[in-house]
Order: structure tokens, then sequence, then C-alpha cells
């Protein structure tokens, strides 16, 4: 009976030991551990296709030549290197350009970035004369996109000027309001003090953290760079807008 009566005992033991063990949860068993998120990085490749109209400043003071040989002709090797690095980045990019002094000119309608045999000839047609009328080369970009169906694409503004002039803000206002488009505003010449800044920062994009998309450049070598960075997605960020 002993013997009995301790066998019993032992298998009460282990009743009970199961009895306290923990439940497990279902959950725990098929759960897959995720990885942990990355934030994405601070700059990078932009790759999406874009309408990107470079609108240029043809005015006479662009046919100074601090910009060996002039002004012009620094902005039009920076506005070939943009094309040429689109190209690279998305073949369905669509690309305009106008060209402004007193008034401005739809120089090639927004064209195919694989055209770009056609892209570089008109801005190699470019020539300075006049004076300077911002707000006729924002007003006949807004005309472009006016006409353009309604599609994902971004819209990518660049403006280049060596001076001032004119009432751009309410064109500016409709380019991005509107349009949705993003506007990088470049100053060239001798000296910031050439070109309205104060006026030119408040044409440009501003972001939500309070950067904007102006920058004054003082040579044809940083231009180039600068217009590629802009071609790639690396957006330079100025100062912050007042």
């Amino acid at each position: 009976m002993s013997g009995i009566t301790e066998f019993i005992k032992r298998i009460n033991r282990a009743c009970d030991s199961l009895i306290k063990r923990p439940a497990v949860n279902k959950e725990q068993l098929w759960r897959v551990p995720t990885p942990q998120q990355k934030c994405p990085p601070a700059s990078g490749g932009d790759a999406g296709p874009r309408t990107a109209v470079q609108v240029i400043d043809v005015s006479g003071s662009m046919g100074t030549s601090d910009y060996t040989p002039t002004r012009l002709d620094g902005a039009i090797r920076a506005a070939i290197d943009y094309v040429k690095a689109r190209r690279e980045q998305s073949a369905n990019d669509r690309i305009a350009i106008v060209a402004f002094h007193t008034v401005a000119e739809v120089v090639l309608p927004l064209t195919p970035a694989t055209d770009t045999e056609a892209i570089i000839k008109a801005i190699r047609s470019l020539r300075a004369s006049g004076g300077t009328d911002i707000a006729e080369g924002l007003k006949a970009t807004v005309e472009i996109l006016g006409c353009e169906p309604q599609s994902n694409r971004q819209r990518h503004v660049i403006l280049l000027s060596d001076g001032q002039g004119g009432k751009p803000l309410r064109m500016a206002r409709k380019l991005k309001d509107e349009y949705g488009a993003t506007i990088d505003v470049v100053g060239i010449g001798g000296s910031p003090g050439a070109v309205n800044e104060a006026l030119l920062r408040k044409v440009a994009t501003t972001d939500s953290d309070g950067f904007c998309h102006y920058r004054f450049i003082r040579d044809s070598k940083t231009l180039s760079e600068h217009y590629r960075q802009l071609a790639t997605g690396l957006i330079w960020r100025g100062k912050k807008s007042d």
C-alpha cells in the first residue's frame, strides 16, 4: 500500500506543476520580430518622373564676362548639365525652356527628356538682350504647366537671374499653391547685391523646416555642380526665410 500511496503522490505533484505553469501566449509563438526601422537618408537620388521648366534670364547683363566667357554661357552649361543628369535619372521626364528679359519666350515647350538633342539645341540658342522682368518668366511657366494633363509627375521650376525687376510673387504663389511646383531660384553675378535676394527668397520654395531653395552662386563651376545636384535630388539648403 505504501508504494501505491507514494505513486499517487508523485502523480498529484506533477499535475500541480502543470497547473501552476504560466499559460503560453499564442501571439508570442507566432510573432516574428520586426527589423528596426531605418530613417531615410538625409539626401539621395531622385528617379521619379518630373515636369521640369528651366526659366533663364537672358537680359543684356547676362553678357557680362565675369562667368567666363559670359554669365549666359555659364547658365547654358549648367542648364545642359541638368538635362543630361535628368536623362540618366528618369527617361520619362519632360523638360521645357523659358527665356525672359522684359518679355518672356517659350523657347521649347514640354519635350520628352529622351529628345536630349532638341532640348540642348534650344538652350544653346539663347542670346542676351533687353532688361529684366522675372514675373514674365514665371507667367510663361504657369501657362506651360496649365496646359499639361493631370499626372503624378513632380513639377520642378528652376529660375536663374542676374538682376531684378518685375513683380513675380503672384505667379510664384500660383506655381506653388495651384500646381504643386518646387521652385529653385539661383542668383548669379559679381555679388549678391546685384539681385534682390529678399524677393528671390520669397519666390523660391520654402520647406516646412524654414529653409528656402535659393542660392547665390559666383562662378560657372559651382553653378553647374548645383544644377547637377538639383537634377539628382541632392537639394542644397540655403538660409532660413524671414
